[in-house]
């Protein structure tokens, strides 16, 4: 008999619709200053630290508003896979 292995579905990075998400409301930042940033959300999260704690990075790192650093958040949270 065979033995199997189930695995988690891996979330895939959708870069082309993280950067539609943004781009016309944020259109200031470049698309490299966007996925950056996003990954770097990524990241913090994974390290097991909650999203909330990723708005004042964002809107440090990128100069912009809070309603804006949670933006993109919400679209790295959503297309990133984060």
């Amino acid at each position: 008999m065979g033995i199997g292995v189930a695995t988690a579905p891996t979330a895939v990075a959708d870069e082309a619709g993280y950067l539609q998400r943004l781009q016309s409301r944020l259109a200031y930042l470049t698309a490299q200053q966007l996925l950056t940033e996003g990954y770097k959300v990524c990241q913090l999260t994974h390290s097991g630290h909650p999203s909330s704690d990723a708005i004042e990075m964002v809107s440090k790192d990128l100069a912009i508003s809070v309603p804006a650093a949670v933006e993109i958040i919400v679209a790295a949270g959503g297309e990133l896979g984060c």
